[in-house]
């Protein structure tokens, strides 16, 4: 990645094994695309409610040339989830789908 890696947690302490999961998927996404600019990652606890435990969003925003994708696990999109290594892991398979249709458009611009 040419830009560093960004990784922001709100609602919640910071987590170095987490932080670990998420440089291993954003290393995985530079394998369909190594263009890639910047990556920001959003791990959101918003609500701690006593009934339902642990609730987390996360959010994944690749920078690439001429494009910002942005996908994850919101509210708007899905519940909440409550693995928050499974709410990065699905931010990044989303963010995954994003950028190989992307990628896909891009080199056919470049074939014709």
């Amino acid at each position: 990645m040419k830009r560093a890696l960004q990784i922001t947690y709100r609602g919640m302490p910071t987590s170095e094994a987490l932080n670990e999961h998420i440089r291993d998927h954003a290393a995985k996404l530079e394998h369909f695309f190594d263009g890639i600019v910047g990556c920001h990652v959003v791990v959101d606890e918003p609500h701690r409610h006593q009934h339902h435990g642990h609730q987390f969003r996360v959010r994944v925003d690749l920078h690439v040339p001429g494009k910002d994708i942005s996908a994850g696990r919101t509210a708007a999109e899905h519940a909440a989830h409550e693995d928050p290594y499974q709410a990065v892991t699905e931010a990044f398979e989303a963010a995954r789908r994003q950028l190989q249709h992307y990628t896909q458009a891009h080199h056919e611009q470049y074939r014709h």
